[in-house]
């Protein structure tokens, strides 16, 4: 039995949605910017998946762009507002901001001679709202916050950012990639300029990225060539993936409340067991229901999980000594955790599709694992 706990990576497609995008990609496979019937009619599901997505997020449909990821949607948004700075050059962000945010500023740093500010979490890994906004001043063009952590399932204090900046002259971005269908989300209560979204993390297909890009807001075109997406993010739009994806977002965020409440109770279960392991809980009581971040001191995290995953059960880690790993550990660094704790974590990360059955297997392979290795 396959027991998946690295739903923060990447999450199972419904079965339905998946034969969905097989008949898409087999029978309904017209070009939406041919002009033909066949493609006429991708068009319109295309037009109709736009609309689905602004109305989850109450936003226009004209606010709305698909791209090939949230890495390219984030790409996108950073390296537009550059072209729109003027003379300032101050960015501020956090210190444990998805790699897809923190790499692109460190490379435009390079190019552009900007600079950043990157504000550290508290020990439990939210960041201070004030500390944020007090590094922003007249020199600041842009500030970028996710959502919720990938790590640590943190929720951090987005809305508050952005109230707060909506008078001061800033754009404002938002990684929202881990807050569908795990937290309410809207672009107009974050109070920002642009958010990015990533399909295959609420049940979509992978290779589908969403743009939120205010009405207003100033961008530039990402991709040039035949003019789709208004011309801004040139390239045949992936019908398929973009039509499942958007009912993926749907379901997703018209089952929150469930879904939550469910894990909720495995997440309580599963932290008093890994206690009672002498593990350490690394995650803060503001966070999503499905993410839970651990340590077995004594044990290290890449040796864990490879052990787990021989016994069909797999988990993230937040260790840097794995390079296939999106490594978390700089996440954990910055709460200020102890080097023996940071290098010792896992990420458990469960889905709609998480079982109890499936928990009491990863608890008693956790107590097996954790016996064997810890020296």
């Amino acid at each position: 039995m396959i027991c998946y706990f690295d739903n923060n990576a990447t999450t199972a497609m419904d079965k339905d949605l998946a034969e969905q995008m097989l008949s898409l990609c087999t029978e309904e496979y017209g070009n939406p910017n041919s002009i033909h019937s066949m493609g006429i009619k991708a068009n319109k599901m295309l037009e109709e998946a736009r609309l689905r997505v602004a109305r989850i997020l109450m936003a226009d449909p004209r606010e709305i762009f698909f791209t090939s990821s949230a890495t390219e949607s984030i790409n996108w948004v950073l390296r537009s507002c550059i072209s729109f700075r003027g003379k300032r050059k101050k960015v501020v962000t956090s210190a444990i901001e998805h790699k897809a945010v923190l790499n692109t500023l460190k490379d435009l740093k390079n190019t552009h001679e900007i600079d950043v500010v990157e504000i550290k979490p508290g020990r439990d890994g939210i960041i201070d709202s004030g500390k944020m906004l007090e590094m922003v001043d007249e020199e600041t063009f842009l500030v970028s916050l996710m959502a919720v952590n990938n790590v640590t399932g943190s929720i951090q204090p987005f809305e508050e950012v952005g109230k707060a900046l909506r008078s001061r002259g800033v754009l404002y971005h938002v990684d929202a990639v881990q807050a569908i269908g795990k937290c309410p989300f809207t672009p107009a209560e974050a109070f920002c300029d642009f958010a990015s979204f990533s399909a295959h993390k609420f049940h979509g297909p992978k290779g589908v990225g969403i743009t939120y890009v205010k009405r207003g807001a100033p961008i530039r075109a990402v991709v040039t060539g035949g003019g789709q997406e208004k011309a801004l993010r040139s390239g045949t739009q992936n019908v398929p993936g973009i039509v499942v994806s958007s009912i993926a977002m749907e379901r997703a965020v018209d089952s929150m409340e469930a879904i939550t409440a469910k894990l909720k109770g495995l997440k309580e279960r599963l932290k008093l067991e890994v206690e009672r392991i002498g593990g350490v809980v690394n995650t803060a009581e503001r966070s999503v229901a499905n993410t839970l971040n651990v340590s077995f001191p004594g044990v290290k995290s890449e040796v864990l999980a490879n052990a787990l995953s021989n016994d069909g059960v797999y988990v993230g880690i937040s260790s840097a000594c794995s390079s296939r790993n999106d490594s978390g550990q700089y996440v954990l660094d910055n709460m200020g955790l102890e080097a023996a704790i940071a290098s010792s974590s896992l990420r458990i990360s469960m889905s709609k599709f998480t079982t109890v059955e499936e928990l009491e297997i990863l608890v008693e392979r956790l107590k097996k694992s954790v016996s064997l290795l810890k020296f």
